[in-house]
């Protein structure tokens, strides 16, 4: 986990692991990473068996709202059922085909180097 984490030092500006639990096949994880444009990305996976893993990875900005949030609820009729991504609001979701953290990461990555991209407006000077 520590390896995936430094892959992504140019988004992750630091991180606290607030669970990390191993026995045998099971495994919870959580985790909040505040990421270089001061936005929070809290991680939860829980690794049941094999076959079972639940997870979330609510992405929001720095006065808590949504961004975007992945999960694999039970709770929306999609392609991906039961992966998908709240897209802003809550009730907006969409098929997602990103499941692990990785995947995320590499997701939030590419945004953020999108916005950073953007022209800036220039800002009307008052002289």
């Amino acid at each position: 986990m520590l390896k995936l984490l430094a892959k992504y030092s140019d988004v992750i500006s630091s991180y606290k692991i607030s669970r990390f639990e191993h026995f045998g096949q099971i495994l919870r994880f959580r985790a909040e990473l505040i990421l270089a444009d001061n936005t929070l990305l809290y991680v939860r996976e829980t690794v049941l068996s094999m076959s079972i893993r639940k997870y979330s990875y609510h992405w929001q900005d720095s006065c808590g709202k949504l961004i975007m949030r992945w999960d694999n609820a039970s709770d929306w009729d999609v392609k991906t059922f039961p992966h998908h991504v709240h897209v802003e609001k809550e009730d907006a979701v969409e098929p997602s085909f990103d499941r692990t953290l990785d995947q995320v990461l590499n997701v939030v990555r590419s945004r953020l180097s999108k916005i950073n991209d953007m022209p800036r407006k220039k800002l009307n000077s008052l002289e």
